[in-house]
């Protein structure tokens, strides 16, 4: 179970997240925060200690799964078509349960430079890329590879996007494995139905 004080810490945690995000990094303020739970500025302090440390710890969730999706088992060079439709499935996944905080990474060029990612924020999509076309792969390769990421971030960072609903979590999937395929998302499901591998166009 649960301390008052653990509680007291994810629920200032989760305001902080929603407010980071619908305010910015820089124009969020402790006061709001904790008053959206009850709490004073002090009692938020008391907490995570600095506003730096309460974004630190909001995002931390979120890195570390980043950092261990590229980290994932070992692929083969280049990966089979079984092998991208999972990492992109895991990347589905990965971004689902962190939505806010990738969101805010996203958006937020403030909160980066305060956690001290800017220069480094690209470093984990570049090796996500890498991973889905391998190492040898080709200009035209490696731009489907980051466009398939981006059509599996774009809508996760939306809120009306239900990625509860299996239909549309797959059809999240089917469109960043098209993209990467260079193939239309409808061609994708055709070839699904009939069994035939769909043909990238050059």
């Amino acid at each position: 179970m649960r301390t008052t004080s653990e509680k007291a810490q994810r629920a200032i945690a989760d305001a902080a997240l929603i407010t980071f995000g619908n305010r910015g990094y820089g124009l969020a303020t402790l006061e709001e925060i904790g008053a959206q739970v009850g709490l004073t500025r002090g009692a938020v302090l008391h907490h995570f200690r600095s506003k730096a440390g309460l974004l630190a710890a909001v995002v931390g969730p979120c890195r570390l799964a980043l950092a261990q999706l590229v980290m994932i088992t070992p692929l083969s060079n280049p990966p089979t078509d079984d092998q991208r439709r999972q990492l992109l499935t895991s990347c589905a996944d990965v971004f689902g349960v962190h939505r806010g905080a990738l969101g805010l990474l996203l958006s937020d060029i403030s909160a980066r430079i305060q956690l001290g990612l800017d220069d480094q924020w690209f470093m984990p999509w570049e090796r996500l890329a890498n991973l889905l076309v391998g190492s040898r792969a080709d200009h035209l390769d490696r731009i489907r590879a980051a466009a398939a990421i981006g059509a599996l971030i774009q809508p996760v960072t939306w809120a009306w996007v239900d990625l509860d609903n299996a239909r549309t979590r797959a059809a999240l999937i089917e469109a960043a494995v098209a993209v990467l395929a260079g193939t239309s998302a409808t061609d994708t499901a055709h070839s699904m139905v009939l069994g035939v591998a769909p043909q990238a166009v050059g």
